[in-house]
Protein backbone atom coordinates (compact mmCIF):
# COMPACT_ATOMS: atom_id res chain seq x y z
CA UNK A 1 0.00 0.00 0.00
CA UNK A 2 0.89 3.16 -0.91
CA UNK A 3 2.07 5.00 2.67
CA UNK A 4 1.72 9.38 2.21
CA UNK A 5 1.63 9.26 5.96
CA UNK A 6 4.64 11.51 5.70
CA UNK A 7 4.37 12.58 2.61
CA UNK A 8 6.77 15.37 1.47
CA UNK A 9 5.64 18.30 -0.38
CA UNK A 10 7.43 20.45 -2.40
CA UNK A 11 8.97 23.95 -1.16
CA UNK A 12 6.09 25.78 -1.45
CA UNK A 13 5.71 28.49 -4.72
CA UNK A 14 6.70 32.30 -4.63
CA UNK A 15 2.87 33.33 -3.71
CA UNK A 16 0.71 36.90 -3.79
CA UNK A 17 -2.15 38.01 -1.80
CA UNK A 18 -3.02 41.84 -2.36
CA UNK A 19 -6.15 43.74 -3.10
CA UNK A 20 -5.32 45.80 -5.83
CA UNK A 21 -6.65 49.97 -5.78
CA UNK A 22 -9.53 48.95 -7.30
CA UNK A 23 -10.91 46.88 -4.64
CA UNK A 24 -9.93 43.60 -6.77
CA UNK A 25 -8.68 40.78 -4.35
CA UNK A 26 -5.80 39.23 -6.42
CA UNK A 27 -3.97 36.02 -5.46
CA UNK A 28 -1.03 34.09 -6.98
CA UNK A 29 1.01 31.04 -7.19
CA UNK A 30 4.10 31.15 -9.94
CA UNK A 31 5.32 27.92 -10.64
CA UNK A 32 8.47 28.09 -12.61
CA UNK A 33 7.78 24.68 -14.55
CA UNK A 34 4.49 25.95 -15.60
CA UNK A 35 4.10 26.74 -20.01
CA UNK A 36 1.02 28.68 -19.41
CA UNK A 37 -1.04 31.00 -17.00
CA UNK A 38 -4.60 30.43 -15.62
CA UNK A 39 -6.51 32.62 -14.05
CA UNK A 40 -9.98 31.96 -11.97
CA UNK A 41 -12.70 35.11 -11.52
CA UNK A 42 -14.63 34.23 -8.83
CA UNK A 43 -17.67 37.08 -8.27
CA UNK A 44 -19.67 37.14 -5.31
CA UNK A 45 -22.96 36.82 -7.42
CA UNK A 46 -24.44 33.49 -8.12
CA UNK A 47 -28.06 31.82 -8.69
CA UNK A 48 -28.89 32.56 -4.47
CA UNK A 49 -28.80 36.68 -6.03
CA UNK A 50 -31.83 35.66 -8.49
CA UNK A 51 -34.67 37.84 -7.82
CA UNK A 52 -37.22 35.73 -6.61
CA UNK A 53 -39.87 35.99 -10.22
CA UNK A 54 -36.67 35.97 -11.97
CA UNK A 55 -34.76 32.69 -11.43
CA UNK A 56 -31.90 31.63 -13.85
CA UNK A 57 -30.96 35.59 -14.27
CA UNK A 58 -27.50 34.95 -12.86
CA UNK A 59 -27.01 32.31 -15.48
CA UNK A 60 -28.40 34.14 -18.46
CA UNK A 61 -25.72 37.13 -17.68
CA UNK A 62 -23.19 34.32 -17.45
CA UNK A 63 -24.30 32.88 -20.97
CA UNK A 64 -24.28 36.23 -22.80
CA UNK A 65 -21.35 38.14 -21.40
CA UNK A 66 -18.97 36.30 -24.24
CA UNK A 67 -21.87 36.41 -27.14
CA UNK A 68 -20.70 40.14 -27.99
CA UNK A 69 -18.87 43.71 -26.63
CA UNK A 70 -19.25 47.09 -27.53
CA UNK A 71 -15.79 46.40 -30.10
CA UNK A 72 -16.63 42.98 -31.17
CA UNK A 73 -19.66 41.30 -32.11
CA UNK A 74 -19.75 37.05 -30.60
CA UNK A 75 -18.39 35.69 -33.90
CA UNK A 76 -15.39 38.16 -34.12
CA UNK A 77 -14.62 37.86 -30.12
CA UNK A 78 -14.88 34.17 -30.50
CA UNK A 79 -12.21 34.57 -33.69
CA UNK A 80 -10.02 36.88 -31.15
CA UNK A 81 -9.86 33.98 -28.17
CA UNK A 82 -9.10 31.61 -30.63
CA UNK A 83 -6.20 33.90 -32.77
CA UNK A 84 -3.92 33.52 -29.16
CA UNK A 85 -5.22 29.93 -27.89
CA UNK A 86 -7.14 31.41 -24.83
CA UNK A 87 -9.38 28.99 -23.72
CA UNK A 88 -12.16 30.10 -21.22
CA UNK A 89 -15.06 28.34 -19.61
CA UNK A 90 -17.66 29.76 -16.87
CA UNK A 91 -20.20 28.75 -14.98
CA UNK A 92 -23.28 29.52 -11.79
CA UNK A 93 -23.10 28.18 -8.73
CA UNK A 94 -25.09 29.29 -5.75
CA UNK A 95 -23.03 32.19 -4.27
CA UNK A 96 -21.02 33.21 -6.90
CA UNK A 97 -20.00 33.08 -10.73
CA UNK A 98 -17.04 31.76 -11.79
CA UNK A 99 -14.90 32.54 -14.80
CA UNK A 100 -11.79 30.71 -15.82
CA UNK A 101 -8.83 31.27 -19.12
CA UNK A 102 -5.75 29.85 -20.07
CA UNK A 103 -3.06 31.02 -22.25
CA UNK A 104 0.46 31.22 -22.68
CA UNK A 105 2.63 34.17 -20.91
CA UNK A 106 3.93 35.84 -23.72
CA UNK A 107 0.22 36.70 -24.78
CA UNK A 108 -0.75 37.68 -21.36
CA UNK A 109 -1.11 41.21 -22.30
CA UNK A 110 -4.02 40.56 -24.95
CA UNK A 111 -5.89 38.02 -23.01
CA UNK A 112 -6.46 40.18 -20.02
CA UNK A 113 -7.25 42.85 -22.32
CA UNK A 114 -10.24 40.25 -24.15
CA UNK A 115 -11.51 39.79 -20.44
CA UNK A 116 -11.41 43.37 -19.70
CA UNK A 117 -13.48 43.32 -22.94
CA UNK A 118 -15.76 41.12 -22.03
CA UNK A 119 -16.15 42.53 -17.80
CA UNK A 120 -16.24 45.98 -19.09
CA UNK A 121 -17.70 46.37 -21.82
CA UNK A 122 -20.24 43.76 -22.74
CA UNK A 123 -23.30 44.33 -25.48
CA UNK A 124 -25.44 41.83 -24.67
CA UNK A 125 -26.97 41.62 -27.64
CA UNK A 126 -31.02 40.89 -27.51
CA UNK A 127 -30.97 38.34 -30.35
CA UNK A 128 -28.27 36.40 -27.73
CA UNK A 129 -30.36 36.85 -25.17
CA UNK A 130 -33.29 35.32 -26.39
CA UNK A 131 -30.88 32.45 -27.45
CA UNK A 132 -29.55 32.00 -24.18
CA UNK A 133 -33.37 32.02 -22.62
CA UNK A 134 -34.33 29.15 -25.52
CA UNK A 135 -31.08 26.90 -24.50
CA UNK A 136 -31.92 27.37 -20.90
CA UNK A 137 -35.38 26.45 -21.95
CA UNK A 138 -34.07 23.36 -23.40
CA UNK A 139 -32.22 22.42 -20.68
CA UNK A 140 -34.97 22.19 -18.70
CA UNK A 141 -36.92 20.38 -20.57
CA UNK A 142 -33.85 17.74 -20.81
CA UNK A 143 -34.35 17.13 -17.26
CA UNK A 144 -37.29 15.28 -17.88
CA UNK A 145 -35.02 12.68 -19.56
CA UNK A 146 -32.42 12.46 -17.69
CA UNK A 147 -33.92 11.30 -13.82
CA UNK A 148 -30.52 11.16 -12.21
CA UNK A 149 -29.87 15.27 -12.88
CA UNK A 150 -33.53 15.88 -11.84
CA UNK A 151 -33.92 14.63 -8.39
CA UNK A 152 -30.51 16.25 -8.27
CA UNK A 153 -32.28 19.44 -8.82
CA UNK A 154 -35.13 18.53 -6.83
CA UNK A 155 -33.37 17.82 -3.21
CA UNK A 156 -31.57 20.58 -3.63
CA UNK A 157 -34.22 23.22 -4.16
CA UNK A 158 -36.01 21.51 -0.86
CA UNK A 159 -32.88 21.29 1.44
CA UNK A 160 -31.69 24.62 0.80
CA UNK A 161 -34.88 26.37 0.05
CA UNK A 162 -36.04 28.00 -3.07
CA UNK A 163 -34.42 30.24 -3.33
CA UNK A 164 -30.63 29.25 -2.08
CA UNK A 165 -31.49 25.78 -3.58
CA UNK A 166 -33.34 26.61 -6.95
CA UNK A 167 -31.30 24.97 -10.11
CA UNK A 168 -29.27 27.83 -11.59
CA UNK A 169 -31.50 27.55 -15.21
CA UNK A 170 -33.87 29.02 -13.41
CA UNK A 171 -37.64 27.61 -14.14
CA UNK A 172 -39.82 27.27 -17.07
CA UNK A 173 -41.96 30.08 -15.90
CA UNK A 174 -38.94 32.58 -14.63
CA UNK A 175 -37.28 32.12 -17.46
CA UNK A 176 -39.41 33.69 -19.96
CA UNK A 177 -40.03 36.88 -17.92
CA UNK A 178 -36.32 37.54 -17.78
CA UNK A 179 -35.23 40.74 -20.50
CA UNK A 180 -32.20 42.22 -21.73
CA UNK A 181 -32.62 44.74 -19.28
CA UNK A 182 -32.65 42.54 -16.47
CA UNK A 183 -29.06 41.04 -17.35
CA UNK A 184 -28.00 44.29 -17.90
CA UNK A 185 -29.37 45.67 -14.61
CA UNK A 186 -27.84 42.69 -13.01
CA UNK A 187 -24.09 42.86 -14.35
CA UNK A 188 -24.18 46.31 -13.62
CA UNK A 189 -24.77 45.91 -9.93
CA UNK A 190 -22.87 42.60 -9.43
CA UNK A 191 -20.11 42.61 -11.63
CA UNK A 192 -17.75 44.50 -9.42
CA UNK A 193 -13.92 44.81 -8.40
CA UNK A 194 -15.04 44.71 -4.53
CA UNK A 195 -15.49 41.66 -3.43
CA UNK A 196 -14.15 39.61 -6.38
CA UNK A 197 -11.11 37.52 -6.48
CA UNK A 198 -8.44 36.61 -8.93
CA UNK A 199 -6.31 33.97 -8.71
CA UNK A 200 -3.35 33.07 -10.90
CA UNK A 201 -1.44 30.01 -11.66
CA UNK A 202 1.34 29.25 -13.77
CA UNK A 203 4.09 31.47 -15.22
CA UNK A 204 3.85 35.33 -14.85
CA UNK A 205 5.31 38.44 -13.64
CA UNK A 206 3.10 39.87 -10.59
CA UNK A 207 3.28 43.23 -10.85
CA UNK A 208 2.62 43.08 -14.45
CA UNK A 209 -0.17 40.96 -13.85
CA UNK A 210 -1.51 43.53 -11.40
CA UNK A 211 -1.31 46.11 -13.47
CA UNK A 212 -3.76 44.70 -15.87
CA UNK A 213 -5.94 43.18 -13.91
CA UNK A 214 -6.65 46.56 -11.68
CA UNK A 215 -8.91 47.72 -14.82
CA UNK A 216 -11.14 44.37 -15.97
CA UNK A 217 -13.81 45.65 -14.19
CA UNK A 218 -16.14 48.98 -15.60
CA UNK A 219 -17.26 49.92 -12.31
CA UNK A 220 -14.82 50.66 -9.52
CA UNK A 221 -16.41 52.98 -7.01
CA UNK A 222 -19.09 50.40 -5.35
CA UNK A 223 -18.44 48.50 -2.30
CA UNK A 224 -18.66 44.89 -1.69
CA UNK A 225 -21.69 43.42 -1.33
CA UNK A 226 -22.48 42.21 2.56
CA UNK A 227 -21.88 38.58 2.75
CA UNK A 228 -25.17 36.43 3.27
CA UNK A 229 -25.43 33.39 5.13
CA UNK A 230 -27.65 30.27 3.98
CA UNK A 231 -30.75 29.60 5.66
CA UNK A 232 -30.99 27.15 8.24
CA UNK A 233 -30.83 23.55 6.86
CA UNK A 234 -34.01 21.22 7.50
CA UNK A 235 -34.12 19.68 10.99
CA UNK A 236 -36.84 17.48 10.39
CA UNK A 237 -37.48 14.20 7.93
CA UNK A 238 -38.58 15.64 4.20
CA UNK A 239 -39.61 13.29 1.24
CA UNK A 240 -40.67 14.19 -2.41
CA UNK A 241 -41.86 11.07 -4.67
CA UNK A 242 -41.55 12.19 -8.35
CA UNK A 243 -44.21 9.86 -10.06
CA UNK A 244 -42.33 8.36 -13.09
CA UNK A 245 -44.01 5.35 -15.89
CA UNK A 246 -39.81 3.70 -15.55
CA UNK A 247 -38.92 0.40 -14.66
CA UNK A 248 -35.82 2.49 -13.11
CA UNK A 249 -35.91 4.09 -9.81
CA UNK A 250 -33.76 7.47 -8.69
CA UNK A 251 -33.10 8.38 -5.25
CA UNK A 252 -31.15 10.96 -3.73
CA UNK A 253 -30.59 11.59 0.21
CA UNK A 254 -28.96 14.94 1.81
CA UNK A 255 -28.49 15.16 5.50
CA UNK A 256 -26.18 18.53 6.89
CA UNK A 257 -22.67 18.18 7.43
CA UNK A 258 -19.67 20.71 8.22
CA UNK A 259 -18.95 23.83 5.77
CA UNK A 260 -15.39 23.36 4.22
CA UNK A 261 -13.72 25.87 6.36
CA UNK A 262 -14.69 24.25 9.53
CA UNK A 263 -12.25 22.40 11.29
CA UNK A 264 -14.02 18.78 11.28
CA UNK A 265 -14.44 19.60 7.18
CA UNK A 266 -11.16 16.92 6.30
CA UNK A 267 -12.81 14.32 8.95
CA UNK A 268 -15.69 14.71 6.95
CA UNK A 269 -14.10 13.81 3.64
CA UNK A 270 -12.25 11.06 5.14
CA UNK A 271 -15.57 9.44 6.48
CA UNK A 272 -17.17 10.01 2.95
CA UNK A 273 -14.06 8.72 1.63
CA UNK A 274 -14.86 5.58 4.00
CA UNK A 275 -18.57 5.58 2.13
CA UNK A 276 -17.64 6.28 -1.30
CA UNK A 277 -13.96 6.14 -1.93
CA UNK A 278 -13.98 4.50 -5.51
CA UNK A 279 -15.07 0.43 -5.78
CA UNK A 280 -13.77 -0.74 -2.64
CA UNK A 281 -16.13 2.18 -0.68
CA UNK A 282 -18.57 1.14 1.23
CA UNK A 283 -21.65 2.03 -0.64
CA UNK A 284 -20.31 0.28 -3.49
CA UNK A 285 -19.28 -2.97 -2.05
CA UNK A 286 -22.43 -3.11 0.40
CA UNK A 287 -24.93 -2.23 -2.37
CA UNK A 288 -24.03 -2.97 -5.85
CA UNK A 289 -20.72 -5.70 -5.65
CA UNK A 290 -22.21 -8.03 -2.65
CA UNK A 291 -26.38 -7.60 -3.10
CA UNK A 292 -26.46 -6.30 -6.74
CA UNK A 293 -28.91 -3.69 -6.02
CA UNK A 294 -27.60 -0.72 -8.00
CA UNK A 295 -26.50 0.24 -11.14
CA UNK A 296 -24.54 3.50 -9.81
CA UNK A 297 -24.86 4.24 -5.94
CA UNK A 298 -22.04 7.15 -4.41
CA UNK A 299 -21.81 9.92 -2.14
CA UNK A 300 -20.19 13.47 -2.18
CA UNK A 301 -19.60 16.70 -0.05
CA UNK A 302 -21.55 19.55 -0.75
CA UNK A 303 -20.25 23.27 0.93
CA UNK A 304 -21.71 26.56 0.67
CA UNK A 305 -19.80 29.46 2.94
CA UNK A 306 -21.50 28.53 6.47
CA UNK A 307 -23.43 25.69 5.54
CA UNK A 308 -22.30 21.79 4.19
CA UNK A 309 -24.16 18.89 3.32
CA UNK A 310 -23.93 15.14 2.50
CA UNK A 311 -25.54 14.03 -0.69
CA UNK A 312 -26.23 10.51 -1.06
CA UNK A 313 -27.62 8.64 -4.59
CA UNK A 314 -28.18 5.72 -6.46
CA UNK A 315 -29.81 4.01 -9.61
CA UNK A 316 -31.47 1.05 -9.56
CA UNK A 317 -35.06 -1.16 -11.08
CA UNK A 318 -38.53 -0.42 -9.23
CA UNK A 319 -37.95 -4.30 -7.52
CA UNK A 320 -35.12 -3.58 -5.30
CA UNK A 321 -35.72 0.24 -5.03
CA UNK A 322 -37.11 -0.63 -1.34
CA UNK A 323 -34.06 -2.78 -0.13
CA UNK A 324 -32.01 -0.68 -1.90
CA UNK A 325 -32.80 2.26 0.38
CA UNK A 326 -32.83 -0.17 3.17
CA UNK A 327 -29.01 -0.88 2.76
CA UNK A 328 -27.73 2.48 1.77
CA UNK A 329 -29.39 3.87 5.70
CA UNK A 330 -28.17 0.53 7.03
CA UNK A 331 -24.56 1.86 5.97
CA UNK A 332 -25.27 5.11 6.89
CA UNK A 333 -26.05 4.31 10.43
CA UNK A 334 -23.00 1.60 11.51
CA UNK A 335 -20.08 4.54 9.69
CA UNK A 336 -19.60 5.59 13.05
CA UNK A 337 -19.75 2.19 14.87
CA UNK A 338 -17.43 -0.43 13.29
CA UNK A 339 -15.38 2.26 10.83
CA UNK A 340 -11.76 0.54 10.64
CA UNK A 341 -8.06 1.97 10.70
CA UNK A 342 -7.71 0.17 7.38
CA UNK A 343 -10.67 2.01 5.96
CA UNK A 344 -9.64 5.79 7.08
CA UNK A 345 -5.62 4.94 5.93
CA UNK A 346 -7.68 4.37 2.37
CA UNK A 347 -9.48 6.91 2.24
CA UNK A 348 -6.92 9.34 3.40
CA UNK A 349 -4.38 7.90 1.02
CA UNK A 350 -7.16 8.80 -2.10
CA UNK A 351 -8.04 12.46 -0.69
CA UNK A 352 -4.21 13.07 -0.50
CA UNK A 353 -3.51 11.36 -3.56
CA UNK A 354 -6.56 13.64 -5.31
CA UNK A 355 -4.37 16.52 -4.18
CA UNK A 356 -1.71 16.31 -4.87
CA UNK A 357 -2.24 14.73 -8.89
CA UNK A 358 -4.23 17.58 -8.97
CA UNK A 359 -1.45 20.06 -8.58
CA UNK A 360 -0.48 19.28 -11.90
CA UNK A 361 -2.77 21.53 -13.30
CA UNK A 362 -2.33 25.29 -13.20
CA UNK A 363 -6.36 25.69 -14.23
CA UNK A 364 -7.11 23.36 -10.72
CA UNK A 365 -4.70 24.91 -8.53
CA UNK A 366 -6.39 28.56 -9.85
CA UNK A 367 -9.64 27.55 -8.81
CA UNK A 368 -8.23 25.98 -5.49
CA UNK A 369 -6.65 29.50 -4.46
CA UNK A 370 -10.16 31.34 -5.24
CA UNK A 371 -11.91 28.89 -3.31
CA UNK A 372 -9.29 29.74 -0.38
CA UNK A 373 -9.84 32.85 -0.43
CA UNK A 374 -13.88 32.42 -0.70
CA UNK A 375 -13.86 29.87 2.31
CA UNK A 376 -11.09 31.04 4.50
CA UNK A 377 -10.03 34.83 3.30
CA UNK A 378 -6.30 33.43 2.59
CA UNK A 379 -4.33 30.79 0.66
CA UNK A 380 -4.22 27.20 2.27
CA UNK A 381 -0.71 26.11 1.57
CA UNK A 382 -1.11 22.49 0.36
CA UNK A 383 1.50 21.16 3.36
CA UNK A 384 -1.24 22.35 5.82
CA UNK A 385 -3.99 20.51 4.26
CA UNK A 386 -1.66 17.67 3.64
CA UNK A 387 -1.37 17.99 7.03
CA UNK A 388 -5.15 18.36 8.03
CA UNK A 389 -5.61 14.98 6.96
CA UNK A 390 -2.99 12.85 8.19
CA UNK A 391 -4.35 13.64 11.76
CA UNK A 392 -7.36 12.02 11.19
CA UNK A 393 -8.25 9.15 13.24
CA UNK A 394 -10.80 6.55 13.63
CA UNK A 395 -11.93 8.24 16.86
CA UNK A 396 -12.43 11.34 14.96
CA UNK A 397 -14.54 10.13 12.29
CA UNK A 398 -16.98 8.24 14.94
CA UNK A 399 -16.96 11.66 16.63
CA UNK A 400 -18.00 13.97 13.79
CA UNK A 401 -20.88 10.92 12.97
CA UNK A 402 -22.04 10.93 16.49
CA UNK A 403 -22.01 14.69 16.70
CA UNK A 404 -23.42 15.66 13.06
CA UNK A 405 -25.90 12.81 12.63
CA UNK A 406 -27.59 11.55 9.09
CA UNK A 407 -30.93 11.35 9.74
CA UNK A 408 -33.07 13.31 9.95
CA UNK A 409 -32.87 13.37 5.60
CA UNK A 410 -34.26 14.46 3.46
CA UNK A 411 -34.82 12.14 0.24
CA UNK A 412 -36.20 12.74 -2.98
CA UNK A 413 -37.13 9.72 -5.46
CA UNK A 414 -38.18 9.27 -8.83
CA UNK A 415 -39.62 6.09 -10.44
CA UNK A 416 -43.23 4.25 -10.13
CA UNK A 417 -43.34 3.74 -6.71
CA UNK A 418 -43.00 6.28 -3.55
CA UNK A 419 -40.44 5.05 -1.29
CA UNK A 420 -41.30 4.76 3.15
Amino acid sequence: MLDTSHQEVATPPKTVDTVLPSGLRFVGERIERSQAVALAIRIPAGAKDDPPNKFGLANLVKETLFKGTKKRDARKLSDAFDFYGIRHSEYTATETTVMQIRFLPEHLVKAIGLLREVLSQPAFPQKECETAKTQSLQELKHLEDDPFSKVAVVLKEIFFGSQWGHSDLGTETSVPEITRGDILNFWQAQFIPAGSVVAAAGKFDPDALAKELDTIFAKTSSPAWPVESPPPLPTTHLRKHLPKDSQQTQMTLAFPAVPHNHPDYYTLRTAVGVLSGGMSGRLFTEVREKRALVYSVGAHTVSLRGAGAVYVFAGTTTPRAAETLKVIKTELARLGDDVTQAEIERAKIALKAHLLMDQESTNHRAREMVDDVFFENRIVPLAEVIEKINRVTVADVKKYWAEHPWDPYTLVTLGQTELE
